[in-house]
């Protein structure tokens, strides 16, 4: 997060501006062929607050926040930020801008911010087209642009259109409707006709997922791992890369793994067979984080064959969007067979 982005805005308003998830992305792109300078878009959208009725500059101190958490500098989160910041604001007329997004959550959801912005504060008349893809020819499973190499990545310039008066205008709306904290204002956008941005329904479906199970109270994410573990998967990278497996469209990252991996070890569903499972840190303790071993604890196989109630043993208090969901309140949780939100009362443990 807190690398500065390399390149700085094309200065003649003609040159080409490139907008993408990421580093992987957008180093690929700026090894490719194509002319211009690249703006990757860090922020992994689809966890932490996103709160209503605010700027990209209100939002720039709560996501940096956020992001920084314990271990990185706030400062220079948010200064990277501000600079990204800054290349949109910067925008002049006659400045042409293409996105590469791609089919999953993370994408879509930076997609959304990104229309919101120029379908309010962006000059009438900068060109804006789109590429985004959910396939590649040749490559299976396709998890992202990421895995694509330079001619690859090239191949698909040709593919972007206009961005729409239409796409604009539901981006907008399913912006707001995610910071909402309301969560059913989501759901009923996804009732809109989304033919403009057709791989939003999809990965919005999956965002509700990772509210807590109105059957299990677990997440998707959670769930996932927790069976994994109970079949044997006990390192932290297999579990990683073997819950990625079960997603459809790639979902989380490996940072984001590791902090469900800890909240569950925290809650004494899963324990580490040496010591209490360590994050990642410093390259030199690489090694020690790989080693450590998880196994499922008692309250974990119980919970696994539903002889307890998550809730009384894995609290949460976490943000999906504009959403506050905290188990020591009532809470909104996700019916994946009804497909429906529904409010649950906090856990009351008995005297």
């Amino acid at each position: 997060m807190a690398n500065l982005i390399k390149n700085q805005m094309p200065k003649e308003s003609h040159e080409m501006l490139h907008i993408t998830n990421g580093d992987g992305a957008g180093g690929i792109l700026e090894a490719s062929s194509i002319e211009g300078a690249v703006l990757p878009w860090r922020d992994p959208m689809h966890h932490g607050p996103f709160p209503a009725d605010h700027t990209l500059d209100a939002l720039r101190p709560i996501r940096a926040k956020y992001l920084a958490g314990s271990t990185l500098s706030q400062a220079l989160v948010e200064q990277d930020f501000a600079f990204r910041d800054a290349q949109l604001q910067s925008l002049v007329s006659g400045a042409q801008v293409v996105l590469w997004f791609e089919h999953d959550l993370l994408d879509q959801l930076q997609l959304l911010q990104i229309l919101d912005w120029f379908a309010l504060y962006a000059p009438c008349d900068i060109a804006v087209e789109l590429i985004c893809v959910g396939c590649f020819p040749g490559i299976d499973p396709f998890r992202g642009l990421g895995q694509l190499n330079p001619s690859q990545m090239a191949s698909l310039f040709d593919q972007r259109i206009p961005v729409s008066a239409e796409m604009l205008d539901l981006a907008a709306a399913g912006w707001a409707a995610f910071r909402a904290d309301d969560p059913n204002e989501l759901l009923r956008f996804l009732k809109r006709d989304l033919s403009s941005l057709p791989f939003l329904r999809d990965a919005l479906m999956r965002h509700f997922q990772e509210y807590p199970s109105t059957q299990t109270g677990l997440t998707r994410s959670e769930r996932q791992m927790i069976e994994l573990v109970g079949q044997g998967v006990n390192g932290p990278v297999d579990l990683f890369l073997r819950n990625m497996d079960l997603e459809t469209a790639l979902f989380l990252g490996d940072m984001r793994s590791y902090s469900i991996l800890n909240d569950l070890s925290q809650a004494g569903v899963i324990i580490c067979e040496t010591e209490a499972f360590q994050m990642p840190t410093t390259a030199d303790q690489d090694a020690r984080f790989q080693d450590q071993k998880l196994v499922l604890s008692d309250m974990g196989r119980q919970l696994l064959n539903g002889k307890i109630d998550p809730t009384a043993s894995v609290q949460r208090d976490v943000w999906l969007g504009g959403v506050r969901v905290n188990t020591a309140a009532p809470h909104w949780t996700w019916d994946d067979v009804a497909q429906t939100l529904v409010l649950r009362q906090p856990f009351r443990r008995q005297q």
